[in-house]
């Protein structure tokens, strides 16, 4: 071979070598000498596109929207892009499915993707396009890769000058993820109720270990998501002019958007997730509190929320380098009964004359309810029947005289003032008084001093303020005559005995003045009673006659006093929050005075209004 055709062909074999190169690489200058050759650059809209995974689903720009995700142009014989393929690897083993990663081949077949994937061990999905996705992007060049933003728009585009690196797909990444992400604190504020704070009951009032915050959009009421959090930092530990105690939820992150916010403490039962606002705010618990009370705060702290309409439409807008402030104001969904006498004795007088003393010395609450509403319910008396579809905001706004508005518990539209017994009603309540028992009585503290003792909401109709309906306190006392008079059979008269060891099992008291038998009775009053019949308080009642029997050391009797609001006077008889116990309020409920004895025994009679008070005087601030 001449030298000349020896050169000849070695410039064939360069020609053909530079030409497989071109071939199998980027085709970078050749195409850098045609000028720009992308179709699409930063801030523009993506493309609708449609493309297709190895299982057959299929994502779309629109199944992405509001998600950042990265969109890949490739063809697995580029160096390039088996760089890049390796790149992208990374960041899905980092992120998963929550930064899409979508793979589409510029020009080659599944099998062909498949069969490099398998080589090299990719994990990541790719796609397949059956319309030449890549020619709505640009003309040449690969790789080419795009980082859309929550927006569908280009918030970064990288081809092969130079191909993305990893720390630089990161921080992209990062910017899209958080670019209308709002930094959000929670500043939780929680009362306690002031009045003779004693540090022994009110410890645990103010607890928070556990807080779930839900987020709905605020304008297709749908559930968004739910935070939860747990050892909440204590922001002051002193008692200010509002607020006893406050807690700090940080580093909350959530998308800018405007929401409906609600907040439950200390609940072991909520889901993971629920429907809609509207699931959330009729969910009734019959489990939390399954007496109707608690004797103290469980060391957990007391389930609370806030005001269904505190944080409606709040718009979270995310600040640079600032938190997003949202006060949140919690109220307990028990109310506080504090419990106390004005004296440890009552003297029963009549006409300057002392006849006998009272010391009361244990109480049992009565119609407690099982179930309550997680978030408070009213209604108003223009419409107060059937239960109604709770609507926000209006069966969860704030009360005012305005509209007689009532809170509603669980059970309020079925205490109809129409129902004549509350037999039917009975399984709701906890110690209903129709099934009264002496059990369960807890100790009346001393004059000066405080029980205390946590409820569930219980109201009613005012019409259907009802024995078997309202909630009620059961006071025990022991009676202590000055003398009762015993008949003495030898003599025919009545004489009057100081000595408590000579009294019998009953006495009966009869125009002040106590009796140690029927006959005794008989002979003052000119009755003429069967002396040889055990009678009811409700037989003796039509002659005036009241009784005590001899039980544990004392001659007991029983005092009733239902819980309820009373009227606000003439002009408003039936005002807001009226007619039984409502949710966070604070109820010191004082024995004042004893104007006489009450029941020997607590036999609940048929259901009617005004069951009487028996003779207790009570004071309800």
């Amino acid at each position: 071979m001449t030298p000349a055709l020896k050169r000849y062909h070695t410039l064939i074999f360069l020609l053909a070598a530079v030409m497989a190169t071109m071939l199998t690489a980027c085709i970078n200058d050749d195409d850098k000498q045609d000028g720009n050759t992308a179709l699409v650059a930063v801030g523009d809209a993506v493309p609708d596109f449609s493309v297709t995974d190895a299982e057959g689903n299929v994502v779309t720009k629109e199944s992405l929207q509001g998600r950042p995700y990265i969109l890949n142009f490739f063809d697995t014989s580029c160096p390039d892009c088996q760089k890049e393929l390796g790149v992208l690897q990374q960041i899905y083993g980092k992120y998963g499915t929550a930064v899409p990663v979508i793979n589409v081949p510029r020009s080659q077949t599944s099998q062909e993707v498949q069969e490099y994937w398998s080589a090299n061990s990719l994990t990541m999905p790719f796609y397949m396009s059956a319309t030449g996705l890549y020619y709505k992007f640009a003309k040449r060049v690969i790789p080419r890769t795009y980082v859309v933003g929550r927006d569908g728009r280009i918030s970064a585009a990288f081809d092969d000058s130079p191909v993305a690196d990893y720390a630089t797909l990161e921080s992209t990444l990062e910017e899209a993820l958080n670019s209308d992400m709002v930094r959000l604190r929670l500043r939780v504020k929680v009362p306690a109720t002031r009045a003779a704070i004693d540090e022994y009951y009110f410890h645990n009032e103010y607890t928070i270990t556990r807080l779930d915050v839900w987020f709905f959009n605020a304008e297709t009421k749908d559930f968004f998501t739910k935070v939860s959090a747990s050892g909440l930092t204590q922001e002051n530990a002193t008692f200010d002019t509002e607020y006893d105690i406050t807690y700090v939820f940080r580093d909350v992150r959530l998308r800018a958007g405007v929401y409906d916010v609600f907040t439950i403490a200390n609940y072991e039962h909520c889901p993971d997730s629920v429907e809609d606002e509207t699931a959330l705010l009729n969910m009734v618990d019959s489990i939390t509190y399954r007496r109707g009370m608690e004797p103290n705060i469980p060391d957990s702290g007391p389930v609370m929320t806030n005001r269904a309409t505190s944080l409606i439409g709040i718009d979270l807008v995310p600040w640079i380098n600032k938190e997003y402030l949202l006060e949140v104001e919690l109220e307990r969904v028990m109310a506080k009964l504090q419990i106390g006498m004005a004296g440890n004795t009552f003297l029963l007088t009549h006409n300057g004359r002392k006849y006998a003393d009272i010391n009361i010395t244990n109480y049992k609450l009565v119609n407690l309810n099982r179930e309550y509403y997680l978030f408070q319910h009213r209604d108003s008396t223009a419409e107060l029947g059937a239960q109604p579809d709770f609507t926000m905001p209006y069966h969860f706004s704030d009360y005012s005289d305005e509209g007689q508005q009532y809170v509603v518990d669980p059970h309020f539209y079925q205490k109809t003032s129409q129902t004549a017994d509350a037999s039917s009603f009975r399984n709701v309540y906890e110690s209903w008084f129709g099934n009264f028992n002496t059990e369960d009585f807890a100790s009346m503290p001393s004059a000066d001093n405080y029980g205390y003792v946590y409820i569930l909401e219980n109201t009613a109709f005012k019409t259907s303020q009802k024995n078997g309906y309202s909630p009620g306190i059961v006071f025990k006392a022991a009676v202590s005559p000055v003398f009762v008079y015993l008949y003495d059979f030898d003599k025919r008269m009545l004489q009057e005995e100081y000595r408590p060891e000579y009294w019998p099992n009953t006495i009966y008291l009869y125009n002040y003045n106590f009796y140690g038998s029927i006959r005794a009775v008989n002979e003052q009053s000119g009755l003429q009673l069967d002396e040889l019949l055990a009678y009811t308080d409700a037989q003796l009642k039509p002659y005036g006659i009241k009784q005590c029997r001899f039980n544990m050391g004392v001659y007991e009797t029983y005092y009733t006093y239902w819980i309820r609001h009373r009227g606000n006077g003439p002009a408003d008889p039936m005002g807001p929050m009226e007619y039984g116990i409502v949710r966070n309020n604070f109820y010191r409920i004082i024995v004042s005075g004893v104007s006489g004895i009450g029941n020997s025994v607590i036999s609940p009679e048929v259901m009617r209004d005004n069951y009487p008070n028996s003779y207790a005087d009570i004071t309800v601030n």
